[in-house]
């Protein structure tokens, strides 16, 4: 499993102006919290979260490397939420969130679709609606992603919470028949089935005047 590492400092800069200079002198603001940890206020370098943050998920253990008046201290943290600007995107203020020994908590663990549907070897479109799964696990056996194989996905077929096949430790928090991913068929040839329904109906109406016609020619015989 892939782990980052983070040098922070106690931000003694709070507040709207402050902050805002704080971003401008290359530093990004957080704050770190968990059941067991009072929240308290931390800066990061900008540069060095960027170079690897990209790299990063919910469930990828962090050691927050913190710097304070006594020395260098280590904090065991997982990423919790990030704050981005509208405009440029840049990330502008970070969660951290300390798990507690013996206590469960809730993160979102990416899926890793593998392999190409059947169903869309004939025709369908791959739709993924769930990318996440939101679950509950001990942070003591964080899993960094959960595989599933699709190619046995057939035309109109879904894979449902219920299909996973996941470790003991984790507890899905969505409802065992919500769908993440749907194979759906080619909207032309429902059109076409339509349409060849029409067309057989239209070939009855025709044909039954005619059988009426030749009825009556024979009762005036």
């Amino acid at each position: 499993m892939k782990t980052a590492t983070f040098h922070a400092e106690i931000r003694k800069e709070l507040g709207k102006r402050p902050v805002k200079r704080l971003r401008k002198a290359g530093y990004i603001p957080g704050i770190v919290y968990g059941p067991a940890q009072e929240p308290f206020p931390i800066k990061l370098k900008k540069s060095e979260v960027e170079r690897v943050f990209h790299h990063i998920t919910e469930t990828t253990p962090i050691t927050l490397k913190l710097i304070t008046d006594d020395g260098e201290k280590d904090i065991r943290v997982f990423l919790k939420t990030i704050q981005r600007d509208k405009v440029h995107d840049n990330i502008v203020h970070i969660d951290f969130y300390v798990p507690m020994k013996g206590h469960k908590m809730h993160t979102n663990i990416p899926i890793e679709y593998i392999g190409k549907p059947i169903g869309v070897e004939r025709g369908g479109l791959l739709e993924i609606l769930v990318e996440e799964l939101p679950v509950e696990i001990d942070p003591d056996k964080i899993i960094d992603k959960i595989e599933v194989n699709i190619e046995n996905l057939g035309l109109g077929e879904s894979l449902h919470v219920k299909d996973l096949e996941l470790p003991e430790d984790v507890k899905p928090t969505l409802d065992e028949e919500e769908v993440l991913a749907v194979v759906i068929a080619p909207r032309r040839g429902v059109e076409e089935e339509a349409a060849e329904e029409v067309a057989t109906e239209e070939e009855q109406e025709e044909a039954q005047p005619e059988v009426i016609k030749k009825g009556k020619e024979k009762e005036e015989e």
